[in-house]
């Protein structure tokens, strides 16, 4: 009856969920509002049914994935530059990136261009497994990535030549570029990833077997002790040990 949330003063028992930070303790509906992932754009939290667009370490709302200055919505396939004052469509971003390379009648120079990247497939909040891109640095540029949406056909199409050659010469990827529309970089960085992604699998996929095998082998030896006569198992299946109830804490 003394535990409660240190930001509503709701009482928590074994029916809620708690959360500890900084030794302090929380419901579930105050930590997410206080410490969870909020929209770069609006600042409003997300879902766990909610898809999100990424750019670099910011995440946004589908509907607020927008260029700041023509409010036109970035969908998957374009182009944008993630710049300190927010999110650019690559028109908006070339205007400003020919005035920012004009030396002001002072003889300075502006700030360094920020590099155009590809808007992502929409993605759910709630994986856990998400991906970080890797980052590249140019001569005097901030760490920018470029990462390009396929659509089902492009994607058919790669991987029906995948599995009949992960290992396309240049001929076979120029025919690539011609039928699916992408660029050769970005074919060759798919093959590329493809290739390591099939190598890790394979490897685990090995380490599985072993492990079973291993397992296999060691439930030959195993002795299997019985329960003495005035011994009884409780109706949770355990022996002499009543049902222990607690609070989950994250």
């Amino acid at each position: 009856a003394c535990l409660k949330c240190s930001d509503c003063n709701q009482y928590l028992d074994e029916t809620c969920t708690c959360f500890v930070r900084d030794g302090k303790t929380y419901c579930k509906r105050c930590y997410v509002r206080l410490f969870g992932t909020k929209c770069a754009k609006c600042s409003l939290g997300f879902t766990k049914n909610d898809f999100v667009m990424r750019a670099r370490n910011k995440i946004y709302h589908i509907d607020c994935f927008r260029c700041v200055a023509c409010s036109r919505q970035l969908i998957p396939g374009d182009e944008f530059a993630l710049r300190e004052d927010g999110l650019f469509c690559k028109t908006d971003h070339e205007v400003l990136e020919r005035a920012s390379n004009n030396v002001d009648s002072n003889g300075r120079a502006s700030l360094g261009s920020t590099d155009l990247e590809m808007a992502t497939r929409p993605e759910s909040h709630g994986r856990s497994d998400q991906r970080r891109p890797q980052v590249h640095k140019q001569d005097g540029h901030k760490p920018t990535r470029v990462r390009t949406v396929l659509n089902e056909k492009q994607l058919h199409t790669l991987r029906t030549c995948y599995a009949a050659n992960p290992r396309p010469d240049a001929l076979m990827k120029e025919q690539l570029v011609e039928m699916t529309g992408l660029s050769p970089r970005v074919i060759r960085v798919w093959f590329q990833n493809k290739r390591c992604k099939d190598k890790k699998k394979s490897i685990l996929m090995k380490q599985m077997q072993e492990q079973a095998s291993k397992q296999d082998l060691s439930s030959d030896s195993i002795v299997w002790d019985t329960l003495p006569d005035d011994m009884t198992a409780s109706p949770n299946g355990m022996s002499g040990i009543g049902r222990l109830n607690g609070v989950p804490m994250v």
